[in-house]
């Protein structure tokens, strides 16, 4: 039985921004929330806790720079030592000191926003702000608007055709495991937790959700994206403050070799293709596991060719070679 691939229209904002000011301890996912929030106070719903079955539409990555060619993201982290990296709750917090370019992402359904009006609320982003008893100043330099379907189409053509999905945990995150009802946590990569987020909007934002189609879904993305024995070795545990508390969360990227026969048998039999680009669609806008209106679980995703020595199976080694700074993909 075919699945359904109407698709949800979805934006994404880059915003490069000259920002300074602040000297402390945070997570920056809470200072772009409450930036987004400054210019468009009337999406404070969106990003409030809602009924337990209710996804949120929205997502913001925390601020990125650029640090010796490497992007990465700015928080307060943990140093642990590795004995204590299971858990490490006493180490010693890194401040974060805001003064120069940084950059972050605004993704959304465009159910929550019209892009256009979000456009120029964000290149509105000037001037002197208080955030936690400090006076920053916000200077925006500039502002893109990325198309998540047009480079999940351009993204998964390419994965298919070189056979093999990176996907970059750009910040912090707390992964969903779809086979607890609770709200259970999961730190393991596998391609049905990364997946089970995406998959859950998908199927709730077209009033299809039932448990038995979201596992049957979930089955069939694993079965055409095999994760590589490399997994363990690409993945860091990270801890980090958002609250009161040290929290968990990972960094470091995956990948996917994907299965060809699986790919094309089920995008003949059930326009899987379609529904996996979709997917990977709403893995660029919105993220992926909890706390993703709160800048966790922002993901960069490209194709990239997978050897025999991960594992994959597939002839060929190396990176494929990928045009950065679109949706998606690392930010320059």
């Amino acid at each position: 039985m075919p699945m359904v691939s109407t698709t949800v229209n979805l934006a994404l904002f880059k915003v490069t921004a000259y920002i300074t000011g602040f000297r402390g301890f945070m997570y920056s996912g809470k200072l772009v929330k409450t930036l987004v929030l400054t210019r468009l106070p009337d999406l404070q719903p969106h990003f409030q806790p809602g009924p337990s079955n209710t996804p949120k539409l929205v997502h913001v990555s925390p601020l990125f720079r650029e640090v010796d060619g490497r992007v990465e993201a700015v928080y307060t982290s943990l140093s642990c030592r590795e004995v204590e990296l299971a858990k490490c709750v006493n180490g010693n917090p890194r401040p974060v000191f805001l003064d120069g370019v940084y950059s972050f992402y605004f993704g959304f359904a465009s159910s929550v926003a019209e892009p256009g009006r979000v456009l120029e609320a964000l290149a509105g982003l000037n001037g002197e702000m208080e955030f936690m008893k400090q006076k920053l100043r916000v200077e925006t330099h500039r502002v893109d608007f990325l198309n998540p379907r047009l480079e999940a189409s351009r993204i998964l053509g390419k994965a298919v055709r070189v056979g093999g999905l990176k996907i970059v945990f750009s910040s912090p995150t707390m992964l969903r495991d779809p086979l607890r009802r609770s709200r259970f946590k999961s730190f393991i990569p596998t391609p049905v937790n990364v997946f089970s987020t995406p998959a859950f909007l998908y199927l709730t934002q077209r009033g299809l959700y039932r448990l038995g189609r979201f596992m049957r879904l979930l089955r069939a993305v694993h079965r055409v994206f095999n994760e590589t024995y490399t997994t363990l070795k690409t993945v860091r545990l990270t801890w980090f403050t958002y609250g009161k508390y040290p929290e968990p969360g990972i960094t470091g990227y995956v990948k996917y070799a994907v299965n060809r026969e699986y790919y094309e048998e089920y995008s003949r039999r059930m326009e899987l293709g379609q529904v996996v680009e979709e997917l990977i669609a709403l893995l660029i806008a919105l993220g992926t596991g909890t706390g993703r209106a709160a800048g966790l679980g922002h993901v960069f995703l490209e194709p990239s060719a997978i050897g025999f020595e991960t594992g994959g199976g597939v002839e060929g080694g190396g990176e494929a070679n990928i045009t950065h700074g679109q949706a998606g993909v690392r930010p320059p």
